[in-house]
């Protein structure tokens, strides 16, 4: 007996000293939704040797998988070590399965995946999330209690540089904890924000790392390091990210992904990225183009096109893309950046004066006054969401309670509790939800086809 103790101590000791970050699920390469899905499983070590293997289980039992890789990364101040990932193919859609993590033949980890439905499901929203607070825990937390299917955070997915550090401290023990196992058990998608990329190019040598930490799909137009519109690095300061990061730089900042009947567009709005150059103009158009037969199109990116917030009042220079956006058919644009909940009605807009970055595009609006989300659910134009509550310290709290202080446009705002979006999609309904970190309705809308 005692040796059996002392056997399945050593078996749990190895476990816990077998990972710095525990594998979490990414969608990978995998824009289009497949009878046999497929999933990336990540995970972080020191950087030694060891047999990894990942087994899947099904119908004839544990099935080992094939092709485990790995990045090193090695840049100042984490230590040098090692980002393995393994492609889980041949998954049955919309399945959980599960999965075990081998090291020299004894398993050290144990998960169920969520694989990608191909119709009903809950996909969670939220910006501007790990800052290591309180507050992003609570968050954390009440979406996992939501239980999503898929989840997407729409930028700033980690403070205050995007930094590797970062990652380490604020971002995977809040997301993939034991007590918070959301990134092992369902896909996390993001998209870099303004906090994802180093301000001070020359400072920071861990950033950006959402490039060599995340692994989402290759489809976004063909950027190349150092070309215009592709996020900034520093040859000398950034190679070891960079290295790490492989094809994934700096193409994956922008890409799309179908999720049951919806199509996504992914789009990195940093101010250094320009979508009125032809080439972003064509790929956003193709794109969109090519989703023809999606029932519902969402676009997700971090700076949004219409707020009220006071902070950040001057940025909202991605409105240019709204003629884009209405001719094929975009029934919801997601963002963050303005730290707290917004919703407008359906609207269209004609910019009519461009300036520089930094200010607000002017133009003509068209909106629906209508609809209410209630009884008149089938939208004329788009509506606009702010979701970047999801654990930074939240803006302009005044505001909730200031209509007056609104854009005739604006008829949800709510900036003094943190919240978190969930979609819950069928083909020809789509009902959102805004909650709070106790899980409270803040606001509702359905939209039906």
């Amino acid at each position: 007996m005692r040796t059996l103790l002392l056997c399945l101590l050593t078996a749990f000791m190895h476990a816990q000293d077998a990972f710095l970050v525990k594998p979490y699920l990414q969608l990978g390469d995998a824009p289009r939704s497949m009878p046999k899905e497929r999933l990336d499983l990540m995970w972080h070590t020191e950087d030694r040797d060891g047999a990894w293997i990942v087994e899947v289980r099904g119908a004839q039992g544990w099935t080992a998988l094939a092709g485990a890789t790995f990045h090193r990364l090695d840049t100042p101040p984490l230590p040098a070590h090692r980002i393995h990932r393994v492609t889980m193919n041949n998954l049955p859609q919309g399945a959980s399965v599960p999965y075990r993590v081998k090291l020299d033949g004894a398993v050290v980890f144990e998960a169920e995946a969520q694989t990608r439905k191909a119709g009903a499901h809950r996909m969670i929203v939220l910006g501007d999330a790990a800052n290591g607070s309180a507050t992003q825990a609570a968050i954390a937390r009440a979406v996992a209690a939501a239980r999503p299917d898929a989840v997407f955070i729409a930028g700033d997915l980690v403070y205050g540089r995007g930094r590797a550090s970062e990652y380490r401290a604020h971002f995977f023990p809040v997301y993939n904890s034991d007590e918070t196992p959301l990134m092992r058990r369902v896909p996390v998608l993001g998209v870099p924000g303004n906090h994802d990329v180093p301000y001070d190019l020359k400072k920071w040598p861990d950033a950006p790392a959402y490039f060599a930490y995340w692994s989402l799909p290759l489809n976004g137009p063909a950027l190349k390091a150092g070309e215009a519109n592709a996020a900034p690095v520093v040859a000398g300061v950034h190679d070891a990210v960079v290295a790490a990061s492989g094809p994934a730089f700096p193409r994956m900042a922008s890409f799309s992904f179908d999720y049951g009947k919806v199509h996504w567009t992914v789009l990195d709005s940093n101010v250094y990225t320009d979508w009125e150059s032809p080439a972003l103009k064509a790929w956003l158009e193709a794109d969109l183009k090519a989703a023809k037969g999606a029932a519902w199109r969402i676009v997700a990116l971090h700076h949004p096109l219409f707020q009220s917030s006071r902070t950040h009042a001057d940025d909202q220079w991605m409105r240019p893309i709204s003629p884009i956006l209405e001719k094929y058919g975009v029934d919801l644009v997601l963002a963050g950046h303005v730290h707290n909940y917004q919703r407008t009605v359906p609207l269209r807009f004609r910019p009519t004066k461009v300036g520089p970055r930094g200010k607000a595009v002017a133009g003509e609006f068209t909106v629906d006054q209508a609809f209410d989300g209630k009884t008149v659910t089938r939208a004329k134009g788009i509506i606009h969401i702010v979701t970047g509550a999801g654990g930074a310290e939240l803006y302009d709290s005044w505001q909730t309670d200031a209509k007056a202080s609104w854009q005739p446009w604006t008829r949800a705002f709510i900036s003094d509790r943190h919240s978190f979006t969930v979609l819950d999609v069928k083909a020809k309904t789509l009902k959102l939800r805004q909650l709070d970190t106790e899980g409270r309705e803040l606001d509702a809308i359905t939209l039906t086809k």
